[in-house]
């Protein structure tokens, strides 16, 4: 008797399992499920994906995220105008210049080479460090006198706080992660009530085909799935390892 497979739910973005979901709720859509006695499971689980579905799109369209956006390109645009100077300043015929330069320039990419490439939260924190350093270590700060990167480096701080504030305010008048992870549970519970029906009526009826067809429907969409997320995390493990920590992991 065909079974159906195990989901890697645990490991599935937000992104991932809503997408997962409404792929679902398409192989179902594709029979009778009337005839299958399975149209009012199929409702629920429409319904609550349809549930996380709201709550994703509340967060993506928020109406700060524009502005948000629109700082963050700013900020990785300072942080872009700061480094090509510093590299201009290293072909300076003056040994003091291009002292200076070398200086902050190596302190600049000791907190990595592509910051811009940071989530969020994780370029907000870097550059923040960044500038500390430059602020408060005396040597740094003679450097950048030297080189009179003062008003990038305002630039850069300014720009830097506003978009933590932004980011925080967003953080605060966005749907809370837990009506997340409960429309995930509400979702998960849904999906395990059809697929066991799927597989009990699959049992007892007389005509197993159209029941037989969504479990390998489903089969193949969850080793798809399955595997997309195992290489995701072997790619994370990577990184991990040293080999590239330049790129966001889990937005939404």
């Amino acid at each position: 008797m065909n079974t159906i497979s195990t989901a890697l739910f645990g490991n599935y973005r937000n992104g991932e399992y809503l997408q997962f979901m409404k792929n679902v709720v398409a192989i179902y859509g594709n029979y009778d499920t009337n005839a299958m006695l399975l149209k009012a499971r199929l409702q629920t689980l429409t319904d609550a994906t349809k549930a996380l579905d709201d709550v994703f799109m509340a967060t993506t369209a928020h109406e700060l995220t524009p502005e948000l956006q629109a700082l963050d390109m700013r900020r990785d645009k300072a942080l872009m105008g700061i480094k090509l100077h510093l590299n201009s300043y290293s072909y300076s015929e003056e040994t003091e210049i291009v002292k200076a330069a070398n200086m902050l320039l190596t302190n600049y990419l000791s907190h990595g080479d592509r910051i811009d490439k940071l989530s969020y939260q994780q370029a907000t924190a870097v550059i923040d460090a960044l500038l500390t350093d430059w602020k408060d270590n005396p040597t740094l700060l003679a450097c950048v006198n030297t080189l009179s990167l003062n008003r990038w480096v305002s630039l850069l701080t300014q720009l830097n706080k506003d978009f933590n504030d932004m980011y925080i305010m967003r953080a605060k008048t966005s749907v809370k992660s837990g009506q997340v992870d409960q429309k995930r549970i509400e979702m998960r519970s849904a999906y395990d009530e059809i697929t066991f029906d799927t597989i009990a009526y699959a049992r007892v009826a007389i005509d197993k085909t159209s029941y037989n067809s969504i479990v390998d429907e489903l089969n193949g969409l969850i080793s798809n799935y399955n595997t997309s997320v195992t290489l995701r995390l072997a790619g994370r493990s990577t990184e991990s390892n040293g080999v590239d920590n330049s790129t966001e992991v889990v937005q939404i």
